[in-house]
Order: C-alpha cells, then structure tokens, then sequence
C-alpha cells in the first residue's frame, strides 16, 4: 500500500504527463503542485493538491506594489463570467505574493476520481491561461 506522499507524487506525476499531452507548458511538479512555465517573469498558473481540495491558482511571486493583482482585481467579473467559476482574490498582504484561485473540493486520495479531477484542471489552467495570459502580458 502507498503512503500519502507516494500517492500524491504519483498523482501529479499523471497529472503532469496528461497536461503536457492536453497542450499545457508544464514544469516538473513540486512536493503539492505541479506548476505551468511563467507567462511573464514572477507570474505562473499550477495546480496545487490537498487532501480534500485541489486549486488552480494564478501566482504573482512579485506583486509587491499590487499593480498586477489590482489590474486583474478591476476586471474580475468579466474574468470570473468567462472561466466559468467564481474565483478566490488573495492579497496576501505583508508578503510579496498575490494569487488567484479555483477550488474543486476533492482530495487527491480518491483515486476512481483522478480523471475527473485531472479534466478539470486541465479545463481550469486553460481558461486562467486564455483569460490571465493576454492581460498580464499586455501590462509587463
């Protein structure tokens, strides 16, 4: 029987590999996450795995002034309407990092899940990518 962390790397392992062949510019995954390739410096989309929750995020490692985060913040029902979901607007204040989130409130131990999990993150990291990608590049 795998342990929890084996279950987990094997998760985002398979995850990996179907976001690579879904189109998706995949990093090598991390301990809980399995990160995209920036779309510009300091700003990345992955998917990060708990045991009862998995998040599509877009992560700006260096928004320390919030231009980025207020930028998207101002278009963020046209954003939300688009993608199909309602997302969660993290400031993170005292740190550099800003984010944006969506849920899905499954954990990666069910494994007869995996392919629904994993159709949609990939439908989520495409939908961050089209809607947060021309934005943020549009700015840098």
């Amino acid at each position: 029987m795998l342990m929890p962390d084996e279950v987990l790397a094997q998760y985002l392992a398979i995850f990996t590999e179907r976001a690579k062949e879904a189109g998706l510019d995949m990093r090598a995954p991390g301990q809980n996450w399995a990160p995209m390739r920036d779309i510009v410096p300091g700003s990345h989309i992955s998917l990060s795995v708990r045991r009862d929750a998995i998040q599509v995020n877009l992560n700006n490692e260096r928004d320390e002034d919030r231009a980025r985060f207020e930028a998207l913040y101002r278009d963020r029902s046209t954003i939300q309407a688009a993608i199909g979901e309602s997302l969660a607007w993290e400031k993170k204040d005292g740190r550099k990092k800003t984010a944006i989130r969506a849920t899905l409130s499954r954990g990666f131990e069910d494994r007869g899940d995996w392919d629904e999990q994993h159709r949609w993150a990939i439908k989520m990291m495409r939908a961050f990518e089209r809607e947060f990608g021309p934005r943020l590049r549009s700015s840098a």
